[in-house]
């Protein structure tokens, strides 16, 4: 299997080794032990790493084997050790320290504390002296506003003493100029101090979020004599992840798409894996062991109150089932990673609680509602997918996300083209494509390529082996689709209103052959066919024999065309012409669906549309 990666930044890392602890008698020596990581499963914010680690031949009989640096991300509760050959594990346990390291970040904390209040003193002392000299300015414009008007006053007596008015003059420009030039000067020292300051506290806040801690695993262990002893540590940790990420590239009427499936990772665990065995898992560490217990379905009897009828009470309730069946989903992933048994008991009880809620939902609904409330089902929980790549990896601790490529296929594709007229005159590219691959594709982000050019963005859900789904390749530039009313008759007949409508819908192909073209149309729809009767009169193409499409969409009053679409624009275009009549109660008239009906079917639209797998 080909590995891809993106460019590594090594930086600091906290690597674990074996060594011999200060206290205890017999440990092992460090220089005697090594250790490494050999496999890694990642999960979805966590990651189990698994260190290989190899005891001397010459040590024998009951001894301490300290593993040092643990990373600061460690569940320390997690920590066991597989037995290994050569040897018995007696106890495991895990004890926390503060590395070197984090002994030197505490001192640069300390040290910039220090510096920080030096330069609050220093910007609060020089706002203070500002306030002075404002109160010195302040003082010399009311002395300005005395001198001058008694000069005036002398020189209309003629008793002006001018040696005595420069002096005043002179001393208040000088000292108004001095106030001015100091408060310019303190401004400043304030502007370079604070940004001083600004840095000083963003570096004490980078070295704040580092590492306060790491751990040693300290394993006891009973060895034999004669032979080297070998055993596996294991521990999970946080700040991981990883999320998939495809890239497909397709080739215009071409019978295959290539299928390139990569993980973007994020590990910031605080310790490198260097070229370790990497498993990409969906699923969760199960911390408890314990299996979900059932409750009984306890139920009370009251009066009824005024209930809606019919598709609102439907829908209402098919909304809530769905609400309440994600949130029975959520509570189970709490019954599994329950640590106590007071934390498993009270996840066990919300989630009998809300699967209570969801049957109370079955057993008032009417048989005609089952459909509805069926089609809210999603699958109930993620579904646990398992990668293992073929060959070792190396993934450091970093901030920066890094891509590893999973796996590679070729996929059958059928290439053909979309149209809704009634939403876009443009017309979209489409494939059918099966995963012939030997792994399930996991849902995820998807990069279109066609052509060796970029299309666009889309994501795709989780496609099991064997199954087909489609996938969008954009817009083709050189079809378009026209939709026109062409007629609209009206009558009455007894107590009901008959209402005919013809559309006519032109295709234009620019290209220079016929390209395979799905036409989409729609007629009104009711859930009660007796309020409103709809039926296709004439229609000059066949519709699509599809089963899918016959079993889920035309029900549902959507007409679908699968036609070859002859080159031709103008006169020389394909069009399809038909018409569908409506018949219902002539008191009524039909209007747009409103309120909570429009946001049930919302939410079945969004369900749908991340469902593009087909049986």
């Amino acid at each position: 299997m080909k590995l891809t990666f993106y460019p590594l930044i090594v930086g600091l890392s906290l690597l674990g080794g074996v060594g011999a602890s200060a206290d205890p008698e017999g440990s092992v020596p460090a220089e005697s032990n090594q250790n490494h990581i050999t496999e890694v499963t990642l999960y979805q914010g966590t990651a189990l790493v698994t260190r290989q680690v190899t005891l001397p031949a010459e040590r024998a009989g009951a001894f301490e084997v300290i593993v040092k640096g643990l990373p600061t991300a460690t569940d320390a509760e997690s920590v066991f050790a597989d037995e290994g050959r050569g040897l018995e594990i007696r106890s495991v346990t895990c004890r926390q320290r503060s590395s070197e390291e984090t002994k030197r970040v505490e001192s640069e904390v300390a040290r910039l504390d220090e510096r920080i209040k030096e330069l609050e003193r220093a910007i609060s002392t020089a706002r203070n002296e500002i306030a002075l000299r404002r109160i010195r300015q302040e003082f010399l414009r009311d002395l300005g506003s005395f001198v001058a008007p008694a000069a005036r006053q002398e020189m209309t007596h003629g008793v002006l003493q001018a040696g005595e008015l420069e002096k005043v003059t002179q001393m208040h420009f000088r000292e108004y100029e001095t106030a001015s030039q100091e408060i310019m000067e303190l401004d400043n020292a304030i502007a370079d101090d604070s940004d001083e300051l600004t840095g000083l506290r963003e570096e004490r806040h980078r070295l704040a979020e580092g590492p306060t801690e790491i751990y040693d695993a300290v394993i006891f262990v009973e060895k034999e004599a004669g032979a080297e002893a070998v055993f596996d540590l294991n521990y999970l940790v946080r700040d991981c992840g990883w999320s998939p990420v495809y890239n497909v590239a397709g080739v215009s009427g071409g019978e295959e798409v290539r299928l390139e499936f990569n993980a973007l990772i994020h590990q910031v665990s605080g310790e490198d894996w260097r070229d370790a065995g990497l498993i990409l898992s969906t699923a969760s560490p199960t911390v408890s062991a314990q299996n979900p217990e059932l409750t009984a379905l306890h139920v009370e009897v009251q009066q009824s109150g005024v209930l809606p009828s019919g598709n609102d009470s439907a829908m209402a309730q098919a909304a809530h089932y769905q609400d309440v069946l994600r949130a029975k989903n959520a509570a189970n992933r709490k019954v599994l990673a329950g640590k106590t048994v007071k934390d498993f008991a009270d996840a066990n009880f919300a989630a009998n609680e809300l699967a209570a809620s969801a049957q109370l939902v079955e057993l008032s609904m009417r048989s005609g509602q089952f459909k509805q409330l069926n089609q809210t089902q999603d699958g109930g929980e993620d579904l646990a997918i398992q990668y293992e790549l073929d060959r070792a990896v190396t993934l450091v601790s970093r901030r920066e996300a890094q891509m590893v490529r999973v796996l590679a296929v070729n996929c059958p594709a059928s290439f053909y083209h979309v149209a809704t007229p009634v939403l876009t005159s443009a017309v979209f590219r489409e494939a059918e494509l099966v995963n012939t691959g030997s792994h399930d594709l996991l849902g995820g982000k998807v990069h279109v390529y066609l052509d060796d050019k970029f299309i666009g963005r889309t994501e795709m859900p989780t496609i099991a082996r064997g199954r087909s789904y489609t996938l969008g390749f954009g817009v083709d530039g050189q079809l378009r689709a026209r939709r026109t009313l062409v007629d609209r008759t009206e009558t009455v007949q007894g107590g009901n209103r008959l209402v005919e409508i013809e559309v006519e819908v032109v295709l234009d192909n620019f290209k220079e052959e016929p390209v395979t073209l799905s036409v989409r149309e729609r007629t009104p729809h009711m859930e009660d066919t007796a309020s409103l009767r709809v039926s296709l009169s004439e229609s000059s193409h066949p519709l699509s024999t599809d089963r899918d499409y016959l079993r889920f969409e035309r029900p549902k009053g959507i007409l679908r065309w699968d036609l070859a679409v002859a080159p031709g624009t103008g006169e020389q275009a394909t069009a399809i012409n038909y018409t569908y009549r409506l018949e219902y109660d002539k008191s009524v008239s039909l209007q747009e669906v409103s309120g909570e009906r429009k946001s049930v079917l919302r939410n079945e639209f969004i369900q749908r549309a991340g469902r593009s797998q087909k049986p």
